[in-house]
């Protein structure tokens, strides 16, 4: 009772200090509670933003591991994808849902392709059609018509993305074996096709073969752009034809290249990834298919908050670190100002265990004071500060889009699809106290505690009361 009694009466006598050092205890932990508030908020959001967005795993050759490779033998040993393996990988625990597609590039005779090079000027004199390879028909070797077969239509990206809907008939379905097939309307417009009209494609290295295909299904694409600009009209979407496995399956009979399947896979969970390779590798997947994931996709647009949440632990160290040192001084100061008045207590008989306990008693009482003021105060800063920091981080992003357009020519440059802009980010992030962080905070001011704690105790115990008697002027 009167080690407490006698530590409020210095907490009271010597205000100013002790108020100095209260105050430099709360903004540690106002600036501790901010910088936590943000990170524990901006990693929940995260952690949550990857649940909501399965994990999409897809397998992809490596090329610089092939080229790497002398052994010829080892490189024609790889293994391609098949269905069986496909199927094989994605009967795992780890794996919530998957789909494998086939593609080819046919030709036709009864119908012409939606020809998007006709849009573009020509230039004088151009003799590229004369440099480009071709088969015994002049044309190109690639088809006019590209073909995809889905395993689970269910995952077609065009249809699901929204860029593409049916507005004729119906779409083939998983079970469908038969000769159907959906194309474009532009294509079906093109032609005067109709659902129920037959179609016939062929190889357009080997046209003895042909393959008759129903229309079931005529769509709309919102998307007109092509995806290669050396052939425009095979690799148009007015150009894409989707199909049955079963009959995709027939066609690619006669192909060179019978293999040409890609599959993806969606993880339940992100933190499975590393389990999921270990096992497909096990289960037989070359070491020249490197698994590839869209974690950087999915957290693309929360980049900012990634920025903030890091920052946010880097600053919390550096304060704890700073204040640690200007505690430790100032306590360093303090105790040697009060060395007669420990030169005191230890003469009358008070043990050097009671005066470091009277020491730290009299810090908790400080520290515990601007704890609670320094919560209240931080849990008040955190949202404003979050907003300011959020913005002023995408104001950056902005900044940097912008300067990358103006080299391109101005506003008009949109970038490839995958070119961030401002409005992609995700701007808001709503920051909570919860008990976890007020808790690390208590362990904060325990901590400073500690330390201060720990000068009193250096100088305590090297101080021998009879010699700071006798040298007091």
């Amino acid at each position: 009772m009167y080690i407490l009694k006698n530590a409020w009466i210095n907490i009271k006598r010597n205000k100013g200090r002790n108020l100095l050092i209260g105050i430099i205890i709360m903004v540690i932990t106002i600036s501790s509670c901010v910088a936590l508030s943000i990170n524990t908020s901006g990693n929940k959001l995260i952690e949550s933003y990857k649940n909501q967005n399965q994990l999409e795993v897809s397998f992809s050759l490596d090329m610089g591991k092939l080229r790497d490779n002398n052994s010829e033998d080892e490189t024609m040993g790889v293994e391609r994808l098949t269905a069986e393996n496909i199927e094989n990988y994605g009967n795992s625990t780890y794996v919530s849902g998957y789909y494998y597609t086939y593609e080819a590039s046919l030709s036709s005779e009864n119908i012409e392709a939606v020809d998007m090079s006709e849009i573009f000027k020509k230039p004088e004199n151009d003799n590229i059609d004369d440099k480009m390879p071709e088969n015994n028909h002049g044309k190109m070797s690639q088809g006019d018509f590209r073909l995809t077969a889905y395993s689970d239509v269910t995952y077609a990206d065009s249809f699901t993305s929204g860029k593409a809907k049916i507005t004729s008939g119906s779409m083939i379905t998983n079970d469908d074996e038969s000769n159907s097939v959906v194309i474009s309307r532009d294509l079906a417009e093109n032609n005067d096709l109709e659902i129920g009209d037959t179609i016939t494609l062929y190889w357009p290295e080997n046209t003895d073969i042909t393959y008759e295909l129903k229309i079931t299904g005529i769509f709309e694409a919102e998307d007109n752009s092509t995806d290669n600009f050396m052939n425009m009209t095979a690799l148009s979407v007015q150009n894409q034809m989707y199909i049955t496995t079963t009959m995709m399956n027939q066609i690619l009979e006669n192909a060179d290249n019978p293999n040409n399947i890609n599959a993806k896979f969606y993880l339940k969970n992100a933190d499975d990834l590393e389990k999921f390779t270990a096992e497909v590798r096990e289960k037989g997947l070359s070491e020249y298919y490197q698994v590839s994931d869209n974690t950087e996709e999915i957290l693309a647009t929360l980049k900012p908050i990634q920025n903030i949440s890091n920052f946010s632990l880097t600053f919390l160290i550096v304060i704890l670190v700073v204040g640690a040192i200007i505690l430790a001084v100032i306590n360093m100061i303090n105790i040697r100002d009060r060395k007669y008045e420990i030169g005191v207590l230890r003469s009358i008989g008070m043990s050097k265990t009671k005066v470091i306990f009277q020491l730290i008693l009299e810090l908790f009482v400080i520290a515990f004071a601007s704890f609670i003021i320094g919560t209240a105060a931080g849990y008040i800063l955190s949202q404003p500060v979050t907003n300011k920091m959020l913005e002023n981080e995408i104001n950056s992003y902005q900044e940097e889009n912008q300067q990358t357009r103006e080299n391109f020519g101005g506003k008009n440059f949109k970038g490839p699809e995958n070119f961030m802009t401002t409005t992609d980010y995700i701007d808001n992030l709503t920051v909570s106290l919860e008990l976890g962080t007020v808790l690390k905070l208590f362990g904060v001011s325990m901590l400073l505690v500690i330390i201060s704690g720990g000068v009193a105790v250096i100088f305590v115990t090297k101080y021998e009361p009879n010699k700071i008697l006798q040298n007091r002027n």
